[in-house]
Formats: structure tokens, sequence, C-alpha cells
């Protein structure tokens, strides 16, 4: 394949004022077209007082926008046989669209409707309260909501984005205004610092040119800061939080970790996958969940962001044996985190691994979610073409060098959340 047919390269564009502009080929054969835009408008921007404001506006963006309120925006969807969905997270959001490779300039143009004139209609707004209600509720009643929620709140400082889930309280969800949303969409969504990621066959000038006339009204000037508090490290400590009435026991156990961007994350990457991110070949789901037979699930995960990171290690089992469960993580937790893992395992959990990017390039979406993480992340344009062979470069000692720095025991916060019987 040459650069520009390889879904494996991306192409940096221009900036379009404020905007800027990666493409990425599509795979070989495929007839679709997927772009996303990214903008910082996560919930970490939250004004205090007004949190839970970027999860709302992420959720009302696909409900009406420009000329089409939230029924016709969705018959408009169905007749071009396109999808339209958002994400919000603590660092950014996102607004993506999908549909025939053939109607792409069509299907941007209406991107930029959905992103830069959104209607944040009121009984929308209402809709999208009532949502988050339910969300909040759930938060603080179900087990596995509730362990993610108190791991959070102990790993990261107050005003950190990391340490909640964006959803704000009762009283902050209830005073976001319609107005409250035009302010937050016009510093986050329309500022500088946004970025957009098209697959697609037309030529990186074209859709420069066309993206460059769709997006003319974002700026060219820097985008918000984002507010990162120190995290400080403390000492192991467990936090119970006793739910009646419930039947499962949740249990985390974890804390800060590194950036994306560090260069212990392929390390970091591969020893999450051997101790519980890589399903059947985790030794949490081999030693925990099947040959221990004690829990619902048991897994790992290493969430390295643009700016830090957290990492966790989860599993579900009955009132009567989380303590034995909980014994059995912290277990091994210490064995990835003092042994050297055998070569033979690395081995393993490294070509499956390595094996998931060739699955990937099946599907423009699957493709096209790789080339938003490459691009949001800032990394290099053949970044997808090195990966493989940057994890073949770690060794079992690389792994548990970063294991100290990104999956540190010492600092770790335990969460058990549920029915919980005397200790």
């Amino acid at each position: 394949m040459t650069s520009s047919t390889d879904p494996l390269r991306l192409e940096y564009g221009a900036l379009a004022n404020g905007l800027s502009i990666v493409r990425q080929p599509p795979p070989p054969g495929a007839a679709s077209f997927s772009a996303t835009y990214i903008g910082p408008a996560g919930w970490g921007f939250d004004r205090r007082g007004e949190e839970g404001t970027a999860r709302i506006a992420s959720y009302l963006l696909p409900s009406g926008a420009g000329p089409y309120d939230r029924i016709e925006l969705a018959r408009y969807l169905d007749r071009a046989g396109a999808t339209l969905t958002s994400e919000c997270a603590p660092e950014s959001a996102e607004v993506t669209i999908w549909g025939p490779s053939e109607d792409w300039r069509r299907l941007l143009r209406l991107l930029a409707e959905v992103v830069l004139r959104p209607r944040f209609a009121a009984d929308d707004l209402e809709r999208v309260r009532r949502q988050m209600a339910e969300r909040q509720l759930r938060e603080v009643s179900q087990p596995a909501s509730r362990a993610d929620r108190e791991l959070f709140r102990a790993t990261f400082p107050s005003g950190h984005p990391y340490r909640t889930a964006g959803l704000g309280t009762a009283r902050s969800v209830g005073r976001v205004t319609t107005e409250t949303l035009r302010n937050f969409h016009h510093r986050h969504y329309l500022s500088g610092e946004a970025l957009l990621v098209a697959t697609v066959p037309a030529h990186l000038r074209s859709v420069e040119s066309v993206a460059g006339h769709l997006f003319s009204s974002i700026p060219e000037t820097g985008g918000p800061d984002l507010p990162m508090p120190p995290v400080r490290s403390h000492r192991p400590r467990r936090l119970d939080v006793n739910l009646r009435g419930r039947s499962q026991v949740e249990i985390r156990i974890g804390g800060n970790s590194v950036a994306r961007s560090d260069p212990d994350y392929p390390a970091a990457f591969l020893a999450n996958e051997v101790l519980g991110g890589r399903a059947q070949l985790s030794r949490l789901f081999q030693r925990v969940r099947e040959r221990g037979g004690l829990v619902y699930h048991a897994s790992s995960e290493l969430e390295a962001m643009r700016f830090g990171g957290y990492w966790s290690v989860g599993a579900g089992t009955g009132p009567e044996r989380y303590e034995k469960v909980l014994g059995m993580l912290h277990h091994e937790i210490q064995e990835i985190s003092r042994r050297p893992v055998p070569a033979t395992e690395l081995r393993e959990v490294r070509e499956s691994s390595i094996g998931e990017i060739p699955l990937a390039l099946e599907t423009t979406a699957e493709a096209h979610e790789l080339a938003v993480e490459v691009a949001y992340h800032r990394q290099p344009p053949d970044f997808l073409l090195r990966w493989s062979s940057l994890l073949r470069t770690v060794t079992p000692d690389d792994l548990r060098a970063a294991v100290a720095r990104a999956m540190d025991e010492r600092n770790a916060t335990t969460v058990v959340a549920g029915p919980l019987m005397a200790r």
C-alpha cells in the first residue's frame, strides 16, 4: 500500500482556522466514511456549581441542530443511511458521523451543523436532566458504579478532571439552563485546539478545503486550559461501602497512572494485558475467575489519557466470598509487581494484542477509532505501523519497571462496595 491508501498511516493536514485536520485512508474495499470532531469540551472544564454541563451538552448535540429538530435530524440520518453519536470524557468531547463514502461531503456538512449550531431545545434539556438523575442514582446505589466512584474520589483531589464521572449533582444539573449550555458551547466547541479526523477516500487537500469552509467559525486561538491539580501519594488504604439489599459485592483496587505519551506506556499497556486486560489470556481471568471460580468477573484497566491516567483491578463476587477474592486480587498485583513475567507468557499476550490491529481494519468504523485515538494523543502519523515493533521490544524487566510507575500498589486504594458482612 502507498501512504495515501494505507489506513495504518495517517495524514496530518494544515490548520483550518482553529481546527486541525487528520485524514485516514479507509480500509481496502470499504464503502463507508467516518468523521469525528474532538474538542476541549470534557467534564473537566465544568465550572464550579455547574457540574454536569459538559455531559448534558454532549448528550444534546445529536438532538437537533441548525434547521433540524430532533425528529427531523433522525429522519435525515435514516434517509442517508448514516449514524450520529456523541461521547464525553474528562478531557474532551467527541461527535462522530458515519455513512456512505459517496456522501461524505453532505455528511460532513451535517456534522458541522451539529457541532457548531446545536439547538439545545428546552424539552430535550428536560429529558436529559431526567437521564442524568437516573445515572446519579445508579452511581451511589449500584455496587459497581459506587466502587468506581469511591476509587476515583480517593485517588484524585478536588477539582481534578479524573475525580468524577461528570454527572454533577441534582442541584448542579438543575441549574443548567439553555443559556448555560450555549455559553459552555461557545467556550469549548467554538474554540481553538479542535480536531477533525476523517476516514475517507478523498485526498487530504479535498478534506482540508471542505472542512475549512464548513468549520470557518472556529477561531485561530488557543483552547481553554484544563485544571490539573497535583496528585499526591498516600499509603495503601481501604474503603468499605455497605449497600444493603444488593446481591453482589464489587471490589476495586487502583490509583493514579501515566499519560499516553509516557515512554513507559507500551510496557505498562502489556503489563495490564497480562494482569487482567486480555480476557481469557490474563492472569485474573485464568487464576481468579476460571481456576478459583469465586467471581462473576475479574479484569484490570489502564486508562492512559493525554495529561495522566489511572489503573484499576476489579471483580464482582458474592458477599460471603469477597474477603477471599480480595486476597487473591492483591496477590496477583503483587506477583506482577515483584516477579518478572515469564517470556513465554509475555510473548503470548503480546502477539494476541498485535493480532487485534489487522482485525480492526476490517471495517471503517473500527479503523476510524484507531485513527481518532492516535490523532487525539498527537502521536506520529506512522504510529500504528510502529506499534507492533514497540511492543516487541518490551522485555520482562521493562514490564516490571513500568508496573512500578504505572500500577503502583504502594499508593493503591481498595474499595469494597455491596452487602458487606461484618469483618
